[in-house]
């Protein structure tokens, strides 16, 4: 068998856990059937990962990257501020849509980690990246077009974490993806509403 660097193994073991927690649960998801997942040794988790609460940070953190990097060469790119707004929003709700059981499970990950004792803290920090996330976006799109904002950035980044995370959350439930994009459309609208040169 090939030699795997540390970093390439962990990235295998985050994609299998990704596989195995959207197919089986958050709770059934083993290390065992992790590593048998990834064609793995169980040595390589302990190798790669201090604990599972090391591996579900890094799970969300993943189905995250999958959603944020494509949109932040949208609103950078080409076309007018509106245009790269909506098609970085686009590129979003095109992951939802093609991948649902990956966002049913960061949603999963939430409550599972929520309430088990010791793992509190993930729920915290899962939510905090998401506001990180739409402040970094807003970020680079105000600096790419030298734009002011209405209100401060951190207030419009926790807004947007907050409408996109529940209209994700109701279309995973409702399953109604051109009303929830309807609704990401009056997000859009009400963010363009704010920014200004």
């Amino acid at each position: 068998m090939t030699r795997l660097a540390a970093e390439e193994r962990r990235k295998l073991l985050v994609d299998a856990a990704i596989r195995v927690m959207a197919r089986d649960g958050v709770p059934r998801a083993t290390t065992r059937s992790i590593v048998g997942e990834a064609g793995m040794a169980l040595a390589a988790f302990h190798y790669c990962f201090r604990s599972k609460a090391e591996l579900l940070e890094r799970v969300a953190e993943e189905i995250l990257a999958r959603t944020l990097s494509p949109a932040r060469e949208i609103v950078t790119g080409e076309g007018t501020v509106e245009e790269r707004v909506r098609s970085g929003v686009a590129s979003y709700w095109r992951h939802v849509v093609e991948h649902p059981d990956e966002h049913r499970l960061t949603y999963e990950i939430t409550q599972y980690a929520s309430r088990t004792a010791g793992l509190e803290v993930l729920a915290r920090h899962q939510y905090r990246a998401y506001v990180d996330a739409h402040r970094s976006l807003l970020e680079a799109l105000i600096e790419h077009d030298e734009l002011t904002v209405a209100r401060p950035v951190e207030d419009v980044a926790r807004y947007l974490a907050a409408v996109v995370d529940g209209i994700t959350l109701l279309y995973l439930n409702e399953g109604d993806a051109d009303a929830a994009r309807a609704a990401l459309d009056v997000a859009v609208d009400h963010v363009l509403g704010l920014l200004g040169r």
